[in-house]
């Protein structure tokens, strides 16, 4: 176990209040500026600087700490049980940094930042399909897999709250592929 250095302590520190900071500033409508989330962090510019030297790093640092706070580890789903309950935790989730997501949804930086991810969340949602409905071929496998990660996307949360006025608890309840019919209201793959 490696030991924990004062220093790696205050840059973790400086971390935390920075990205903080960012949802402060999106919060209030500001726009994301470094003087603006220098300001909000109680951290000097330069210093912003120094631990995130352009705003793809600052957005890179922003999806993984958004990642966190909704409840996601970097673990994808192996099944269908762990893919509603991932969707169940992050729409929810979402509302609460709807200001942090919606940014990273928005700007080119922030799509970087999402698709840095993408080889393994394309393995992941392959996977899952194989997992779940075995046997069918590969073309196939690849549209439902799509089909999947896009349900339980920000993307989509984004789209059930503009065109639906849903919130994530109700977002939430519209992933899947379609509805149970012996339980409404639950969804399921088949």
């Amino acid at each position: 176990m490696e030991a924990v250095t004062l220093s790696d302590e205050r840059a973790e520190l400086v971390r935390r209040r920075v990205l903080d900071g960012v949802l402060e500033v999106l919060q209030s409508g500001e726009a994301l500026t470094y003087s603006a989330v220098a300001q909000a962090a109680g951290v000097a510019e330069r210093t912003l600087y120094r631990h995130f030297p352009t705003r793809e790093a600052l957005l890179a640092a922003v999806f993984e700490w958004a990642n966190e706070r909704i409840g996601f580890r970097g673990v994808f789903p192996a099944d269908e049980a762990e893919l509603t309950s991932l969707a169940r935790r992050a729409f929810p989730g979402f509302d609460a940094l709807a200001p942090v997501i919606e940014e990273l949804l928005l700007t080119p930086e922030g799509r970087r930042a999402r698709l840095a991810s993408k080889p393994e969340r394309q393995r992941a949602a392959l996977a899952l399909v194989r997992h779940e409905a075995p046997g069918l071929d590969r073309s196939s496998e690849r549209h439902i897999a799509a089909v999947l990660q896009l349900l339980t996307s920000a993307a989509t949360w984004q789209s059930l709250r503009d065109y639906w006025d849903m919130d994530g608890e109700q977002a939430a309840e519209t992933d899947g592929g379609g509805v149970d019919e012996e339980a409404p209201g639950q969804v399921s793959l088949e």
